[in-house]
């Protein structure tokens, strides 16, 4: 009879731990948000630091969140730039706020950007700087001719400036002295902002020269990449005809220039993904933000949220135009973009209110991702469980029970017999 009992115990004591390996030590099945992402135009529009921090903290709540600072353009250059005499040591001071006395625009100094890059860390969001190559580039060429002189900038065989006046803010980065001038911006911000994973390029709305500037990209990509960057441009320069000369470690924020991108020969998100590139997609119909005092009215601002939750998904690549887009394959996630041209008059807090509402009912329309991984005993606990990982356990806690309830009634049978 003791032989039985031993028996018995041995099977049952197998017959649990099978049950109950995968409950405490083995697979555990978790969530990854999709990169959900607020990009913020700083050069049009100057942001308090504190303001931005206040992005941040709405990005915080969520996982696998991205702050990028659009920090130049045509308006303005947003940040410090020692090269062309924008310090903190030059400019004049009021509270917080530095001023550029030559053009009277503020700007946030490295000090106020490292703070930001600090707290963005401390929050665990990812934060994205972008120089805007090599249009969008006023905001440098007006400081360029404040210190190097008009010539320097404008002289019709040496300037740095392209020569056609409708595209006034392109710098010529074929000719030698503006390729010179972009790489001198380039290596002191790429300098500044080391610490960051990512590096975002640029390279909208530059119309001109299709092959030549995929190959500038392409430059500025190993160049970016060599200083131990992912880099990341827009998605404009960018045609079905030179898509596939461009190297596709470069991630993609597509936002779609014209209406109908295809009749204008840009690639396309299936194109992109077709290609090997990561996509993040940033919809200009439903998921821009350009602020301004006649159109952040309650009806217009309550129409955008309620297009977004019931017209937008993420298949939705360009405009409000059907969706040709078969699978989720490359797309990283989606990005809210807010822009600063027509703000004036506009209050910091109604931008973020409006912006944030924009970025949460984005991020509900966002794949969430599982997978299933292995874990060492010690981090179970700390590993977030799905609804079916929950079920899975309270399911083997039952037969574990049943089991040990059989072999009892056996062994108390057993006695009694005997």
């Amino acid at each position: 009879m003791n032989k039985i009992k031993l028996l018995i115990g041995i099977f049952a004591a197998a017959l649990l731990t099978a049950i109950a390996q995968p409950v405490f030590a083995r697979q555990v099945v978790v969530e990854e948000n999709s990169e959900s992402m607020i990009m913020l135009d700083v050069a049009r529009r100057y942001y308090p630091v504190d303001e931005i921090k206040q992005y941040i903290d709405t990005l915080a709540i969520h996982e696998n969140s991205t702050l990028q600072l659009h920090f130049t353009d045509d308006e303005n250059v947003g940040i410090e730039c020692t090269y062309l005499d924008q310090t903190k040591a030059n400019a004049t001071v009021s509270g917080n706020i530095y001023t550029n006395p030559v053009t009277n625009k503020p700007f946030l100094t490295y000090e106020q950007v490292t703070d930001l890059m600090n707290y963005a860390d401390s929050k665990k969001v990812r934060f994205v700087p972008e120089i805007d190559i090599p249009a969008h580039m006023t905001g440098f060429i007006n400081l360029a001719e404040q210190k190097f002189g008009y010539d320097y900038v404008h002289d019709s065989t040496t300037g740095i400036a392209w020569k056609q006046d409708t595209d006034p803010g392109n710098v010529d980065f074929l000719h030698q002295n503006g390729h010179d001038f972009i790489m001198a911006l380039y290596d002191e911000y790429t300098e500044f902002f080391k610490s960051r994973e990512y590096f975002h390029m640029g390279f909208d709305e530059y119309t001109l020269r299709n092959d030549e500037k995929i190959a500038f990209a392409n430059e500025m990509y190993d160049y970016l990449a060599n200083k131990g960057y992912k880099v990341r441009m827009w998605s404009d320069a960018v045609t079905s005809a030179n898509i596939n000369s461009l190297n596709n470690n470069i991630e993609i924020i597509y936002w779609g220039w014209w209406d109908d991108a295809v009749a204008y020969g840009y690639a396309t998100v299936p194109e992109f993904q077709e290609a090997g590139f990561k996509i993040i997609v940033t919809n200009r119909w439903y998921l821009f933000l350009v602020p301004s005092v006649a159109n952040m009215t309650p009806e217009n601002n309550a129409h955008t949220i309620r297009d977004i939750k019931e017209n937008w998904e993420l298949e939705s690549w360009n405009y409000n135009f059907p969706s040709t887009l078969n699978n989720h394959d490359n797309i990283l996630g989606g990005a809210i973009c807010i822009w600063g041209e027509n703000s004036a008059g506009v209050t910091d807090q109604a931008i973020r209110e409006q912006g944030t509402e924009m970025y949460e009912a984005m991020f509900k329309k966002l794949d969430i991702h599982r997978r299933i991984i292995d874990a060492p005993d010690e981090e179970e606990t700390s590993n977030p469980q799905t609804e079916d990982t929950i079920k899975y356990y309270i399911i083997s806690g039952a037969a574990c029970a049943v089991v040990l309830i059989i072999c009892v009634v056996v062994i108390v049978i057993n006695k009694k017999k005997q």
